[in-house]
């Protein structure tokens, strides 16, 4: 009920905008409609190989309130923005009852100028046009509502472009140049692979012993995707406590790069998942 609730008071947002556009005067009950956006069935894939000009990327979408015509797709590279003076048009695709929206790597460069280059992701953004020609998308969608799980938007979505992992080229010294939870930016650490497997030591270089472990990441050998399995990597605190991490992100071998979101716990209590980042 509460969902139900909740979708209700955005489509009525939604038509006093338009309203509000068309007459000025938010009183005109005769000028207000019914409102519509896309709701996302399926994430069928949001990586891309940057290598291959006919590898893609794709979403299932239904719409919701009145029905879509037709759907413009855009692209930014790396940042996500509401301005749409930003955004370069790829392609408009028309709407059925369900879409599936499909981006290539060839598709996305031809937009930008440029070729798509590995370990940036590409943010996409689909703007509805309805058959009374009104359109919607998340340059006039408030953020708090595009980004509200209740809703399941899908007004944005994204292309990760990635490489296929390299042992040889991801083995090396590397650089922390971001680590939102220690603050190590500018201390190494040492990398080695093992078939799938990366192990890099010290990760956390500000933990302490007897807890500090090298830290194993299993890659993806296609994609160069990432996952991280709970493991304790470090002792913190005059009790010299045990902490864990665990999370997923991404091994750009082919430019040396290693991002990844980890979850930080001590035992049952959760500290928060920080953005850490290597550059070899």
């Amino acid at each position: 009920m509460k969902k139900i609730k909740t979708h209700l008071k955005f489509l009525l947002f939604i038509a006093l905008f338009w309203s509000c556009q068309k007459s000025g005067n938010i009183s005109d009950f005769s000028n207000i409609g019914i409102g519509s956006y896309l709701k996302l069935v399926q994430k069928v894939n949001e990586i891309m190989d940057a290598t291959n000009a006919a590898s893609t990327v794709s979403i299932k979408v239904s719409g919701y309130g009145t029905a879509p015509e037709k759907i413009k797709i855009y692209v930014t590279a790396n940042v996500k923005t509401a301005s749409k003076a930003s955004w370069k048009f790829i392609k408009e695709v028309p709407y059925s009852s369900e879409t599936t929206l499909q981006v290539s790597n060839s598709e996305i460069a031809k937009a930008l100028g440029t070729t798509v280059q590995p370990g940036i992701t590409y943010w996409l953004y689909n703007e509805i046009t309805t058959k009374d020609g009104k359109t919607q998308s998340f340059a006039n969608t408030f953020g708090e509502f595009e980004s509200n799980p209740n809703y399941n938007m899908a007004l944005t979505w994204k292309a990760v472009a990635v490489c296929p992992f390299d042992a040889v080229a991801a083995a090396g010294v590397y650089n922390i140049t971001t680590d939102g939870w220690d603050g190590a930016v500018g201390q190494q650490a040492n990398v080695t692979v093992s078939g799938d497997i990366v192990t890099v030591t010290y990760l956390f270089p500000f933990a302490a012993p007897p807890g500090r472990n090298p830290v194993n990441i299993k890659v993806n050998i296609q994609t160069g995707s990432a996952t991280v399995s709970p493991q304790i990597y470090g002792s913190y605190g005059a009790a010299f406590q045990n902490f864990t991490c665990e999370g997923t992100g991404f091994v750009f071998a082919c430019t040396g790069l290693i991002d990844l979101n980890l979850t930080h716990k001590l035992g049952a209590t959760n500290y928060g998942t920080y953005r850490i980042t290597l550059k070899k």
